[in-house]
């Protein structure tokens, strides 16, 4: 791969790959490593993908195994919470509200973390994310269902 090739593919998947890894750590700096970490992973690769839909969908199964591998490993302590994401992506809910919200989604199940992440962070559809976690549509749409419950009865004990 050239330079050139590797920078167009920077700039396309990026951000969407960084999206999936903030949405598990909350901290840029940490996001960005991760993303640095995936792309050198990428250039290794040695197998061509069959499609682009093939490589934005690897690319975004090896950032989901990364951040879990981080989430859960001896060095990761405790996870920071940013105000970056909320400046990103400005809603009607108060800063408050966003809070509460983020740290809710941190302790979800990781089976219903990754779905969220996913669908709200990182705008997948419910058949790319099927794609992505190796489950069926069924399965995303009832882990969404039951996370959204999840966070619906957390919310409520804040309010």
């Amino acid at each position: 791969m050239t330079e050139v090739e590797f920078q167009m593919k920077w700039r396309h998947y990026s951000q969407e790959i960084f999206t999936v890894c903030y949405g598990y750590t909350h901290n840029k700096e940490t996001a960005e490593d991760l993303v640095q970490d995936i792309f050198m992973k990428y250039l290794k690769r040695t197998k061509p993908f069959s499609d682009e839909q093939h490589e934005k969908y690897w690319l975004i199964r090896v950032a989901v195994n990364l951040c879990k591998n981080y989430v859960l490993s001896a060095y990761h302590t405790r996870v920071s919470l940013n105000e970056e994401i909320i400046e990103a992506y400005p809603s009607k809910a108060t800063r408050k509200e966003t809070e509460v919200l983020k740290l809710i989604v941190k302790h979800l199940p990781k089976k219903y973390k990754e779905v969220i992440i996913l669908y709200y962070y990182n705008t997948c559809t419910t058949a790319e994310i099927a794609h992505i976690l190796h489950i069926s549509l069924t399965a995303v749409k009832k882990r969404l269902e039951r996370a959204r419950k999840m966070i619906q009865e957390e919310m409520e004990d804040y309010v």
